[in-house]
């Protein structure tokens, strides 16, 4: 049985993940225990402040790791036309099918600067409209997309769904034959960040999912 552990949010800011950050202990763990892989959910420019262009070194870090893979998560992960109070961090919610374009390129210009094409695109804050999910499907080989928040639109491409939480013990589901993790590396709002609590409980969810299963563990790109 497939595993895909997906990661959302990093960005070069201390506690993020970078190198010394204890989250990034638990994830090397995983990996030395079970042979766990993650695939990375990144903003080019988080929040304005963390353009990966002035942090070669951080993603050349990550990109050294063979059981990590690096995807899409926007580019500035917030919105300006609506308030975050209003549709959140929902980037390409307010965007239509042009203006999703230019923001598309701003992305792909920001990853050549570090030498490295994102294959894959998750929605920031998950949300999106017909538009912005067609443009985006015409442009990523891959989608990873919420069962419910993303049921009404056609990304018209291959797309991957499943929101299973690693804070989670309980109702972990099937997706298509596999198991979908869904996390974020901080985040105090976030239920299903890599705290020791969330690491702990993710591990005997593994555990146990071993005596049940021959796992695979995989990337989104390896599906």
């Amino acid at each position: 049985m497939e595993v895909i552990v997906a990661i959302d949010d990093l960005h070069p800011e201390q506690g993020w993940g970078c190198e010394d950050d204890e989250s990034i202990g638990y994830l090397e763990e995983l990996n030395k225990e079970f042979g766990c892989k993650f695939t990375l959910f990144i903003p080019a420019n988080y929040h304005e402040e963390y353009p990966i262009s002035k942090h070669k070194d951080w993603v050349d870090w990550w990109l050294s790791k063979s059981w990590v893979e690096i995807a899409s998560h926007g580019y500035y992960h917030k919105v300006f036309k609506y308030t975050f109070e209003q549709i959140g961090d929902q980037e390409f919610l307010e965007l239509n099918y042009q203006e999703s374009k230019d923001r598309t390129k701003m992305i792909f210009d920001e990853w050549d600067t570090v030498g490295y094409k994102p294959q894959g695109f998750r929605m920031p804050g998950w949300g999106c409209n017909q538009e912005s999910a067609k443009l985006i499907g015409e442009s990523f080989k891959w989608i990873a997309a919420h069962n419910e928040i993303n049921s009404s639109v056609d990304f018209g491409c291959d797309t991957y769904y499943g929101c299973d939480g690693i804070h989670e013990t309980e109702n972990i589901n099937l997706w298509e034959n596999r198991f979908m993790f869904q996390s974020h590396i901080a985040g105090d709002w976030n239920d299903n960040c890599w705290n020791e609590k969330n690491y702990l409980n993710f591990r005997e969810v593994l555990r146990y999912l071993s005596t049940e299963y021959d796992l695979s563990y995989k990337t989104l790109s390896e599906l």
